[in-house]
This record gives structure tokens, sequence and C-alpha cells, in this order.
């Protein structure tokens, strides 16, 4: 399957090296960036020819996949443009910042009948595929409550790297960007929340988002669940964790990545040896199996949670949050939600 990269930024590599693990069933035959420096560099490191003009670049490649690594806030346009050439896509999360963009998404895919997958791999962490599999064996019995935490450090040389972080045009704050996984997760467990109250802040970054928020979710039977998440954390990564009480035990998948599990009460002993293994990053090692995950899909032409029409469940959860914390209100999903400023 051929392969074509737009965007030479950070998460470049973790793409890069899943690839290469792949090489027997992937291939890279081009790559785009607007930065010409940045674009040259990876051209020849990967011996592969370089765009400024995407859209010429996979016309002249003709891909299978493309893979869209560019500022949150330029998906939107760059996976209609793609869907437009009728490719399959692979874009980093979020799918998008504006609620009406991923509708244009998912409407587009559907009538050109190709397939638009968000990375969130974490999912495909040890802990998280056990704990998602004993709660469907309902071995915790009935889950009632969750919380999650992300303290992650992103200081200052992190926002002024690259023009577009922390701005509400292109990124957004903590909620948006790296707290958009954890957000992936809590819905996949909790499901489908009707309601958030969320406040937001900033402390140590100078940007225009927040850079810590906390944010309460109410579901339906009377489940709930917590969120605090910041990149004001100094000076390292301490925690990205997700914890859940069920009627039957509790667990915490942690770490910084959400690939330990630090607590797992149930009545039957676990041996957790397996599932303790922190990634060098927060990026964690959910890459290669999310490519993997990828081309089995559209080989076999199945659904998968990972595609628009899920994703855009996510990218309301992230409005809905920005416009609580925006009017100090609780928010409630059976209204139109929409933020104020993120995608603006």
């Amino acid at each position: 399957m051929k392969v074509f990269l737009i965007g030479c930024g950070r998460i470049l590599k973790k793409h890069l090296d899943s690839i290469k693990l792949l090489k027997n069933n992937l291939t890279i035959v081009g790559i785009s960036d607007v930065n010409k420096k940045k674009l040259n560099y990876f051209s020849r490191k990967l011996k592969v020819e370089g765009f400024a003009n995407y859209k010429k670049g996979i016309n002249t490649t003709k891909p299978d996949l493309v893979s869209i690594l560019t500022p949150s806030g330029n998906h939107a346009e760059h996976i209609i443009d793609v869907l437009n050439l009728g490719k399959n896509i692979i874009v980093e999360k979020p799918m998008c910042l504006k609620i009406s963009d991923g509708k244009k998404i998912i409407k587009l895919a559907k009538q050109r009948k190709k397939k638009v997958f968000v990375v969130m791999q974490n999912k495909f962490n040890l802990p998280v595929l056990k704990l998602r599999n004993d709660i469907s064996k309902s071995k915790f019995g009935k889950i009632f409550h969750a919380s999650v935490i992300v303290r992650w450090k992103r200081d200052q040389d992190y926002y002024s790297r690259d023009s577009w972080r922390g701005t509400w045009k292109l990124d957004g704050g903590v909620v948006s960007n790296q707290a958009s996984h954890h957000l992936d997760l809590l819905r996949t467990i909790m499901g489908e929340p009707i309601s958030v109250f969320a406040k937001s802040s900033k402390h140590l970054a100078k940007i225009q988002c927040e850079d810590t928020a906390l944010i309460i979710f109410k579901f339906k039977n009377n489940k709930t669940a917590i969120m605090e998440a910041t990149t004001a954390m100094r000076p390292y990564d301490v925690e990205g964790s997700l914890s859940i009480l069920g009627t039957k035990g509790s667990a915490k998948v942690g770490g910084f990545a959400l690939n330990k599990l630090e607590y797992y009460n149930l009545k039957t002993k676990q041996n957790l040896s397996r599932y303790d293994t922190n990634p060098k990053n927060v990026y964690g090692f959910g890459h290669v199996k999310f490519y993997k995950h990828v081309i089995d899909t559209i080989k076999s032409r199945r659904k998968s949670e990972f595609e628009a029409d899920y994703a855009i469940k996510t990218v309301k959860l992230i409005n809905a949050i920005y416009k609580s914390a925006e009017i100090n209100k609780e928010v409630f999903f059976k209204k139109k939600i929409t933020s104020n400023k993120l995608g603006k």
C-alpha cells in the first residue's frame, strides 16, 4: 500500500517509525510541507520526491493512503481536498476543530466511498485493551464513575517553536490537543455524556488558549466523571491516566501515557507484570498497531471506531467543554453546541 505524507512536524517521526516497521505492507511514495527547509530535509532522508503542493504530489505519486500530520485547524481543508482526490486518509487527532467541518467530512467520505481514520493510538495500549475487554465481560459490574488526569509539561519553547500552537484558530489548548486522547477513551468507556461543566485557565504559557482545565461530566443512569488536564506541569511529564469505579471493582490505567495498570481491584487476583511498561514519551507504543488496523480495515471494508462518524463525537465534546468554560455554565448536549472561539 503506497503512502503519501502531508506535514513534517513533531509527530512525523512516530509515523515514519511505524511505516518502517510495516515496510512489507507500506511504502512512502511522497511527502509535502509548506516549510521548504523541512521538506527538503525529509525528502532527501526518505529518498522520495517532496512537494510544496500536496494536491500535485498526490496526483503525481498516486498513493493508496494519505497521512495528514498538519496543524489541527488545517485538518478539515486537507481532509476535504484529499477526499476529493479519491484517497483513504489517516489524520492526527483531533479530526477537526469545528463541528460543521466534521459534518462535511462525514458526508464527503460517504459520497467518495473512502475512509477517514483519526489517530487515537492509545486504544491499542495493552492496559487499555485489557480494561476494555474486562469491562465488556462485566467484570467490574456497572461502571458508575471515571476520573481522568493529564499532567504533562509543555513549556514556552514548545509553544514558541511553531506559531500555530496554542492558538484558537489552529490548535486550542490542553483540552483539544493533549487531552483529546483521554476524552475519546472516556467516551468509549462511559458512553456519550449528557452534559459538561468546565473551568479553564492559563498559568505558565504565553498562549491564547488554556493550559489547565477542570471538567465535570454527567452521563445517563446517574454516571459521572471528572477530568483534570494541564500542560503546566513542571519540570517533566508525570501522568496521563484514566480510572474507573464499578459495583464489582475498580482500576486505574496510568503511567504518563496510559501504559501502566497502576491498580486493578477485582475479587480474582490479577498478574499485572506485563502491563507495567512506560514508553519513552507520551506518544506511546500504539502507532504501529493503529497503522495495521487501518490496513486491515481498508482491505476488509469493515467499519472502525477510528472513523469520522465516531471521531466527530469527540469534536462535539471538545466544543461543549470550551462552550461551558466560555459561558461559565453547564452545557447540555440536547442543545446546539459550538465554541465561540475554537477554530476561529
